[in-house]
């Protein structure tokens, strides 16, 4: 009688170097990709430009950049940019 409750070994994660690009300078995260891929665009608390204060920033992949995981500031999550 075999165990069906024996677990497969996990894949590793495969993560990525990004650089946020922002305002207030440039900062490096790792971040997973996706099935191989980097994400398209994340959400993250983000230091605030006039003051301590964390607020929540869209962070979109800039596709152009060379090399380098490059990501730029693209609103805040909700808003209609429209």
């Amino acid at each position: 009688m075999t165990d069906t409750n024996e677990s497969e070994p996990l894949e590793p994660i495969e993560t990525y170097t990004a650089e946020l690009v922002g305002p207030n300078g440039t900062e490096t995260v790792e971040l997973e990709f996706i099935e191989g891929l980097p994400r398209k665009s994340f959400t993250r608390a983000t230091p605030g430009a006039e003051d301590d204060s964390t607020q929540d920033v869209v962070w979109e992949l800039d596709e152009g950049a060379d090399e380098v995981f490059r990501y730029e500031p693209a609103g805040e999550p909700g808003q209609d940019y429209s």
